[in-house]
């Protein structure tokens, strides 16, 4: 269920179009400790849920990813 991605990154970007799209956002996962790469579900989860599940701030992770991307 692929969308066009957009930047910057919001709470309803879907993990997979994320990391798909932008593998530099990948090592930021990793590093919170969030293991969403290779989850059956990246597909269907959104940045919100993920941050949800993992007990991340959203607002610092979209500011984390969103500046990655702007610095590639």
């Amino acid at each position: 269920m692929s969308t066009a991605l957009t930047v910057p990154v919001t709470a309803e970007t879907i993990l997979d179009d994320l990391m798909t799209t932008y593998k530099v956002t990948i090592p930021i996962f990793i590093r919170r400790k969030m293991m969403c790469i290779g989850c059956p579900v990246v597909r269907l989860h959104d940045v919100r849920e993920a941050c949800l599940e993992h007990g991340v701030p959203l607002d610092e992770f979209l500011a984390e990813v969103n500046g990655a991307i702007a610095s590639r």
